[in-house]
């Protein structure tokens, strides 16, 4: 479950579970993963204004080598990317600008620069943050939709990190159009302020989820950790990242480390990378480049469960991996002729001796009936 609303028992659960199960995985480490910074979670709120006291800073919760950059081998990938450049990203979140009362949409927008730091993004809150609960404005989410589907919508990633708890009305309608008029839309698999203890599914609970070209992401764990703890099961999920231990930026803009399994912050992940993967492919439709980061991911190592999509996105692979070549038809094969009749010499002489035979008998039999009439004319003159 992303991390807004998390219950302690529910995240510690998640730390222990992250902490405890670690296990070695190759690859490059990202250049950030020995900075020193405090977790996102020491500045959620910004309610009373002015900045915070500093927080206490500490390394990367988890080893460089099964940090969620390294599994999704972002280092790598933006050596061989354009890194985002020409790519628009909208993050449908809390909000990340100075004035942003919650965390979660400046550790997103973080995420994303992180990742792709050429694209460029657009700020779009959707959410109602309150003392002690906040909500999702599902309205102003079909508003900020609608804004963005008037504009040009070729090369535009929208990021729906907090998805609607209500069919609002407009809300697929505005996701069509954007969607027919060339974006991808990205959404969160799950959200924790509509999740009860007896949800076994979340997709018919989150909206837009009426679109089956919508990207659904859900977070997976780093290594061997298991998310079930923290994440519910979706059964619209088409992909998967992992979010513990990945660096961002807090609320006031100082950099910080993701300690918790989010799905919010996996779908800004995703859409970082599919920033990634059009910008180094700029003739390629919305369509080629979902296809393309379905069809490369890493299975689904660490994330349990039943509803967890292709797998794993692999950064590095979706932009490098060849193309699979369609199989070629097998050559057509020439019908051979039809086989000639044999010719028989002997037809004609065949046939010319069964008439003749047939005449021959016509004419034996005929006299062998006259013969006692032309007896007895002999024998009376």
């Amino acid at each position: 479950m992303r991390a807004l609303g998390v219950t302690p028992l529910r995240g510690g659960i998640a730390l222990v579970a992250v902490l405890g199960g670690l296990t070695f995985l190759g690859g490059p480490s990202p250049a950030y993963a020995a900075e020193e910074r405090p977790l996102c979670t020491a500045y959620e709120k910004n309610l009373g204004g002015g900045a915070p006291q500093k927080a206490e800073t500490q390394t990367a919760p988890v080893p460089e080598t099964v940090a969620p950059f390294a599994i999704m081998r972002i280092a790598e990938a933006q050596k061989v990317s354009k890194q985002g450049q020409g790519i628009r990203i909208a993050v449908v979140d809390s909000g990340y600008s100075a004035k942003a009362q919650d965390y979660h949409g400046t550790v997103a927008a973080g995420l994303i620069s992180e990742i792709a730091p050429k694209a460029k993004l657009s700020d779009h809150p959707v959410l109602k943050v309150g003392q002690e609960k906040s909500t999702i404005d599902a309205k102003q989410m079909v508003a900020q939709l609608n804004s963005l589907a008037k504009g040009n919508a070729k090369g535009l990633i929208v990021d729906i990190g907090l998805p609607a708890t209500e069919a609002a009305s407009g809300l697929d309608t505005a996701v069509d159009t954007l969607i027919k008029k060339g974006a991808i839309v990205v959404t969160a698999a799950d959200w924790s302020g509509v999740a009860t203890a007896t949800d076994r599914d979340m997709g018919p609970k989150v909206f837009p989820n009426a679109n089956e070209s919508v990207v659904t992401v859900s977070a997976s764990g780093t290594g061997a950790s298991d998310p079930e703890s923290a994440v519910l099961p979706n059964s619209n999920t088409d992909v998967a990242a992992p979010t513990y231990g990945a660096p961002s930026k807090t609320l006031f803009g100082q950099p910080c480390w993701v300690d918790s399994i989010s799905t919010s912050f996996a779908s800004a992940e995703v859409s970082a990378v599919l920033a990634l993967i059009w910008s180094t492919n700029r003739g390629w439709s919305a369509e080629q480049v979902i296809d393309r980061l379905y069809g490369t991911t890493s299975g689904r190592e660490g994330q349990g469960g039943r509803y967890w999509g292709a797998g794993v996105v692999n950064a590095y692979d979706a932009l490098t991996r060849p193309a699979v070549e369609e199989a070629a038809k097998p050559p057509e094969v020439e019908q051979a002729p039809m086989a000639r009749e044999k010719v028989d010499p002997l037809a004609t002489v065949r046939e010319n001796a069964i008439w003749w035979a047939i005449a021959g008998g016509g004419a034996l039999g005929l006299g062998l009936v006259l013969r006692p009439l032309l007896s007895r004319r002999k024998g009376s003159m």
